[in-house]
């Protein structure tokens, strides 16, 4: 099942239920695209086409971000206030929960993958990261996933429609195929992968995970676990990388504008009704 949260399609899936979706797709041979919507997608799918469209037809598409879990709540009238549901994020209402069960970031999502890959035995390909950071990507899953094959790694520019990568890509033979770009190019990229692999009658998931080679890295760290728990983490990225102010602005203030209208609209539509 799934919600629409403004102009994007988000599943309500478990993070075991995305799990076990991914590995059988891999058994089935069937192609599919892994992305991680939060609050800055769904301001950015109201203007750009592409982006929005590469996120709904997604196979996999998961509540990542505590914005999103708000915005399918409050959208759903589980609060009549607009203050008061905003309050509810801080202290952890249950009513956050009523749409989507649980937030599944990919920083979190990509151990669960790469347990699960190790258990199968899964070949992996690393697409993106600047710098060291793919090589050291790289180093701590062959460390710490040993029956995983890494495939290659790719970390020179990339570009949209670059066909000759994306036969690259598919001459490894990888089950999984990790991007770590920025969006929207990330999800942009990752929809016409998936589309070569189509043509090409070839399987693999297609995973976007944004920064998280970072972490895998080692060269930046996540926020402690109480300011996740309190949905803080975007402070923590502010105050680790000052110049993400404009993001966290578009993730925070303007996320919160746009689905204060989405429910105005639909409250309004509902009076018209009666």
């Amino acid at each position: 099942m799934s919600v629409k949260i403004a102009k994007v399609e988000i599943d309500t899936f478990s993070k075991k239920e995305v799990i076990d979706q991914i590995q059988k797709a891999i058994q089935k041979r069937k192609p599919i695209q892994v992305v991680t919507p939060y609050s800055e997608f769904i301001v950015e799918a109201e203007y750009n086409l592409e982006f929005r469209k590469a996120l709904n037809t997604s196979e996999i598409r998961v509540p990542d971000g505590i914005g999103i879990l708000w915005a399918g709540a409050y959208l759903a009238h589980k609060w009549d206030n607009l203050l008061l549901s905003l309050l509810g994020i801080m202290n952890r209402d249950i009513r956050l929960y009523s749409i989507f069960s649980e937030k599944i970031s990919g920083s979190d999502l990509i151990y669960d993958i790469l347990d699960s890959a190790h258990q199968n035995k899964n070949r992996v390909y690393l697409l993106g990261g600047e710098g060291e950071v793919p090589d050291k990507t790289k180093d701590y899953i062959e460390k710490n996933y040993p029956r995983i094959h890494i495939t290659g790694i790719y970390k020179d520019k990339i570009k949209l429609g670059d066909t000759n990568l994306y036969q690259k890509i598919l001459d490894t033979q990888s089950d999984i195929v990790l991007v770590a770009m920025s969006y929207p190019k990330q999800e942009i990229l990752a929809s016409q992968l998936k589309q070569y692999f189509i043509k090409q009658d070839h399987q693999g998931v297609i995973m976007c995970l944004g920064g998280t080679f970072d972490f895998l890295a080692g060269v930046r760290q996540r926020a402690p676990k109480w300011m996740q728990k309190l949905g803080l983490e975007w402070l923590y990225r502010l105050i680790q990388q000052p110049k993400r102010i404009r993001r966290i602005y578009k993730a925070i203030f303007e996320f919160t504008i746009l689905i204060a209208k989405y429910r105005f609209n639909i409250d309004k539509t509902k009076k018209n009704k009666v």
